[in-house]
């Protein structure tokens, strides 16, 4: 990377972003003699244990290790590249970045452009689309008619620069005159295409601009009005610009909120909270009654990146989901999330069968903000979900709630917190804390609360090769590069030893390219890198599976990532004895099959060494989990 970024030039833009300052915007930091802490951003903690050092500019948690200077922490908490955290970094510091020259740094900047041309091209789709809501066209009608059904006022239909699609050519037209070529339209989301023919992907729809904290447009997600056959919501389709599993609807608004208190007040350390609800209109509505620091995730589950991006914002989350059987299941799920991602989490219950919208039109700003103001410990909703499931005035049933909740309190880490929940079980039960005590020891630490269970048995997971199946092969090489991709902190040591992959998938080939730039580069892989990289949407199914990969809780994930790189060279070797056997069985030279046949001799001693290593990797690993689980808790 030094011929791309001088040293000199790195340390002239470092000395420009003051590393207190920069995680200042991330993380809550206070004053602790000479250097400043807070909870690491990292990995769930209750005490700060992430340590900021003005002196030499640089951070270190004690907690999981995780050190660097400034530019590190925004490669890892923002999971961008080297030369994206550069350029984060120089945007902040209103410092160009150097001229690129070469033919990898000229690829760099074309993607640049192409994405500046993207975002731009959104922008103008995103205020077209705002101007037709004021034209007379009929489709605008329909548009304003629903906008004052849902009872959105005005000055929110600005703020938010609702929209909407009068057909499905006029956007196109209109961004074809505006000289953005149907290619990037395409990568942009706005154009579709079906049947030979070209149009607005979000033709005739109530149009949502989807807009980042630093008030770009990153795509839209579109209502249907009229068509009832069509999918009522539409999203912008995922690249490396738009994936939904991270965007947040009104983090910009909360950002704005934020500075603008943090300008007020040189002491400020975040908003004293962030509620959480289900759609973009219930934003909408609680934005018009007063409770501005509200977001949605878009319709989908909460992710670690939704938590990570919220907490640069309020170390406390309210969640205000729709109170129906499904708005509980996904509170349920958004709880573990969000505190595995160090946040305080509260639920706040809506009735049965209402919505945050809903009840604001109903009952009004003070009714709500009752129900906020008495919102429960996460945990606390977790019991009391699990106690509506059973009849506790029926012995086995009571007995059947006691396990149940036991699961949910074995997921936490401190034994003082055990004992709160322990006491509100026993009110519930009006079982004895010694045998409550007893039992939960007996409880695995692995096993799932079970609203999981029931959805790991209903619902599919997130996979995109749902229709196939991954052979032991697969299975290894989809988690390396899924590994790799998401930046996981266990596969630092294994950066030296991506250079003797063997993939036979082209997408994973791909991947493995574009992996192995970014780590001679001195950057880190990331999902957004590979987008920039390959056109992932249309590539293998394999590589879409490592893309949207679904990891499980894993205590020794080093020790999978080595059994996995040690099958892939094992998948590798067969494929070299394999044809190595073919010439022996087709060789008219004896020479050539004598030789052949020594080599697969050597291949066979290496595949037998292989599958020792791996055995013996397999009996670590199961000795390992043994001691873990006989580990006394603190």
């Amino acid at each position: 990377m030094a011929k791309l970024f001088s040293p000199e030039w790195l340390d002239e833009l470092k000395s420009r972003c003051d590393i207190v300052d920069i995680i200042g915007r991330y993380v809550p930091l206070k004053k602790n003699g000479r250097e400043l802490a807070g909870c690491c951003p990292f990995h769930h903690e209750k005490t700060a244990s992430f340590f900021v050092y003005p002196e030499s500019q640089s951070y270190h948690c004690f907690g999981c290790k995780e050190s660097g200077d400034v530019i590190k922490f925004i490669s890892k908490y923002e999971n961008l590249g080297f030369v994206d955290s550069v350029g984060r970094l120089a945007n902040i510091a209103n410092m160009p970045l150097p001229e690129l020259k070469d033919v990898d740094q000229n690829q760099i900047a074309l993607k640049k452009k192409e994405r500046d041309t993207i975002l731009s091209a959104l922008r103008d789709a995103g205020l077209y689309y705002h101007k037709n809501l004021y034209s007379n066209h009929p489709q605008a009608e329909v548009a304003v008619k629903y906008i004052h059904k849902r009872q959105i006022l005005p000055e929110f239909v600005r703020r938010f620069g609702l929209g909407c699609s009068l057909d499905y050519e006029s956007a196109i037209k209109y961004l074809r005159g505006k000289g953005y070529s149907d290619d990037i339209l395409r990568k942009a989301g706005l154009l579709s295409e079906a049947n030979g023919r070209i149009f607005d992907a979000f033709g005739k729809r109530l149009t949502f601009p989807i807009i980042d904290k630093d008030g770009a447009v990153i795509g839209f997600s579109a209502r249907l009005l009229e068509d009832k056959e069509l999918a009522k919501y539409k999203n912008t389709s995922a690249s490396y610009i738009f994936n939904k599993s991270e965007v947040i609807f009104g983090i910009n608004l909360i950002k704005k909120e934020r500075d603008e208190a943090r300008h007020n007040n040189k002491d400020f350390s975040g908003l004293s909270n962030i509620i959480i609800v289900e759609g973009q209109i219930d934003v909408i509505s609680m934005h018009q009654f007063g409770f501005c620091n509200t977001v949605a995730c878009l319709g989908t589950a909460i992710t670690p990146m939704h938590a990570r991006k919220l907490k640069q914002f309020s170390e406390n989350i309210i969640l205000l989901l729709d109170g129906d059987g499904a708005g509980k299941k996904a509170t349920l799920r958004s709880i573990d999330v969000l505190r595995r991602g160090s946040l305080n989490v509260k639920v706040a219950s809506l009735p049965e069968g209402k919505d945050p919208d809903e009840f604001l039109h109903t009952y009004g700003a003070e009714k709500m903000r009752n129900i906020l103001d008495n919102a429960i410990d996460g945990i606390e909703y977790k019991i009391k979900a699990v106690a509506e499931n059973f009849d506790l005035s029926d012995r086995m049933q009571k007995a059947k709630f006691v396990r149940e909740a036991l699961v949910v309190i074995k997921s936490l880490e401190d034994m003082a917190e055990q004992d709160i929940y322990l006491e509100l079980v026993k009110q519930y039960s009006g079982t004895p804390l010694d045998i409550l005590r007893a039992d939960l020891a007996k409880i695995p630490e692995t096993e799932l609360p079970f609203w999981e269970r029931e959805a790991s048995a209903i619902e599919e997971p997130r996979k995109v090769v749902d229709t196939m199946k991954l052979d032991g092969y697969d299975k290894a090489d989809t988690y390396i590069v899924a590994s790799f991709l998401y930046n996981k902190d266990y596969c630092q040591a294994f950066y030296d030893s991506a250079k003797d992959l063997f993939f036979l998938d082209e997408g994973l080939k791909e991947a493995l390219e574009y992996i192995k730039q970014v780590i001679s580069s001195g950057g880190r892989p990331s999902i957004s890198g590979l987008y920039s990289f390959t056109d992932v949407d249309n590539s293998t199914p394999l590589l879409k599976y490592a893309v949207n990969y679904e990891f499980t809780p894993d205590p020794l994930p080093e020790i999978t990532l080595q059994s996995y790189f040690l099958k892939n060279k094992e998948h590798k070797l067969k494929i070299e004895r394999d044809k190595l056997n073919m010439i022996c069985i087709d060789a008219v030279d004896s020479n050539a099959r004598t030789d052949a046949m020594r080599q697969v001799i050597e291949l066979t001693k290496e595949l037998n060494q292989n599958k020792e290593e791996q055995n013996l990797l397999s009996q670590k690993y199961t000795t390992n989990i043994n001691l873990l689980s006989k580990k006394p808790r603190n």
